[in-house]
């Protein structure tokens, strides 16, 4: 019986994302409990890839703030579901 060796690597990836273009505005978001970056929902569709016209912003499972005049998604909540 001959003996086997047997390697296995381990690959580790980092994704950094930066938003130039977007504005980012700081605000309460009510599932995080806490204040938050946060982004329009055009900003936040085009950071998805979703196009503007497709999906709804409660499939994609967004902490979204119908507070201000405007909506505004988490940030963070935008970024986990990428």
């Amino acid at each position: 019986m001959g003996v086997y060796k047997r390697t296995e690597i381990t690959v580790e990836t980092h994704e950094v994302l930066i938003v130039r273009r977007a504005h980012v505005y700081r605000g309460w978001c009510p599932l995080c409990a806490r204040e938050v970056d946060m982004v329009g929902v055009p900003d936040a569709r085009a950071m998805a890839g979703i196009p503007v016209d497709g999906g709804s912003t409660k499939s994609a499972k967004w902490h979204v703030s119908e507070e201000q005049e405007t909506a505004l998604v988490c940030l963070e909540s935008v970024l986990k579901s990428i």
